[in-house]
């Protein structure tokens, strides 16, 4: 969906009245810090929507002139989260933050380290990272055009239905645990609030994921990041991410967003720098807040979920640079892209085409110099 204009001075065409948010003392600091507790509860998550694939959903959003003239606080306060059938079985537990992942008014969702007790018998309390969709601490102004506003309470509905519809399919089809963080459900809690003299209460939303130890592949392409890996073992790592995100196509799930930044290289918990000479047992691709469950969007189940074998990387990343992963492939593909195909070829043609459904594009190598991005819709 396009993005509302701001309001134009005097009716200028070319001049835009500038927006900032009003003035919002009841908007307390941002609280998912270490020592935060709350009791939380689980949750059936409301059904994924947003964007051109899974549609407008049952969710309102709130209009233009209204968000120009609220603050954040009375927004959230007057737009809750939607109400969902009640899980079958009700499981209640506590969670406590022992470390800030990335928590940051403004940011979006709140990721943090926490422990989870729950609170039944025989149960044991165990480490999660928890996902927070707080829309008191999304940001109000747009992040793409700051003189707009921006619905947080939808944002934060949004993310909260596709990331745990997603991860609600990895773990269907086995990958939570595996190419994808596990999961431990979906979760509300109340928090505590005063607007003016009057203590009131506001639901929240969240997810709770497993928590991986290891660094992104973009922090091992910091100068500084003291790792040694060598060419071979870096490309056998971008094999194993793409054959993997070719798996979950083949299982009916995008995760959109496959870049350096979303990939976790899983070496055991406190292992130096130094020590990370060879690719982990390990690789796992994480955020799924942009991802499509495909039979749940309007297209519904792909042609290539319905091969006996995975599509294969080699035709899916023919035609595309990769330049996700600038500053980990080898800089002479941006100048020759031959030389990916050539790779490609090499990792996923001949006896190891067996492994994949058969390549059904002509593939041919690039002479010039060639830039595309990958589509699959």
């Amino acid at each position: 969906m396009p993005l509302p204009l701001p309001p134009r001075h005097n009716n200028n065409p070319f001049i835009f009245l500038p927006w900032e948010p009003p003035a919002d003392p009841d908007k307390p600091a941002c609280p998912y810090r270490r020592s935060f507790t709350v009791d939380i509860e689980n949750h059936t998550p409301p059904a994924p929507f947003g964007g051109r694939d899974y549609g407008r959903g049952e969710r309102t959003g709130v209009d233009d002139q209204t968000l120009r003239t609220i603050t954040q606080t009375d927004l959230v306060m007057g737009n809750p989260p939607p109400e969902t059938p009640t899980p079958a079985t009700q499981r209640i537990a506590t969670l406590s933050i022992t470390g800030e992942l990335a928590v940051t008014d403004g940011r979006g969702a709140q990721l943090t380290i926490c422990i989870i007790r729950p609170k039944v018998a025989g149960q044991c309390a165990f480490t999660a990272v928890a996902k927070i969709y707080d829309p008191l601490y999304y940001s109000f102004p747009n992040k793409d055009v700051p003189s707009v506003p921006s619905d947080v309470t939808r944002d934060a509905d949004l993310d909260y239905s596709r990331e745990a519809a997603a991860y609600e399919h990895l773990e269907r089809i086995g990958e939570a645990g595996s190419f994808a963080p596990g999961y431990f459900g979906s979760w509300t809690f109340n928090m505590a609030i005063r607007i003016g003299d009057t203590a009131q209460q506001r639901p929240v939303r969240m997810i709770l994921i497993e928590s991986v130890s290891g660094p992104s592949i973009l922090q091992l392409c910091l100068p500084n990041s003291g790792a040694a890996l060598d060419r071979a073992s870096r490309l056998e790592i971008l094999a194993r991410v793409l054959d993997g995100n070719a798996r979950l196509l083949f299982k009916g799930i995008n995760q959109n967003d496959l870049a350096s930044r979303n990939v976790i290289c899983a070496y055991p918990p406190s292992t130096p720098p130094a020590a990370m000479s060879q690719p982990p047992q390990r690789i796992v691709l994480i955020d799924y807040n942009a991802a499509l469950v495909y039979e749940r969007t309007k297209y519904g189940i792909r042609p290539w979920q319905r091969e006996t074998l995975p599509p294969n990387p080699m035709e899916l990343y023919w035609n595309h640079s990769l330049f996700e992963f600038g500053g980990w492939i080898p800089a002479e593909w941006e100048a020759t892209p031959r030389l990916r195909q050539e790779w490609l070829r090499a990792r996923f043609g001949g006896p190891n085409a067996a492994r994949y459904a058969p390549v059904k594009t002509k593939l041919d190598f690039a002479e010039l110099v060639y830039s595309s991005l990958l589509q699959v819709s």
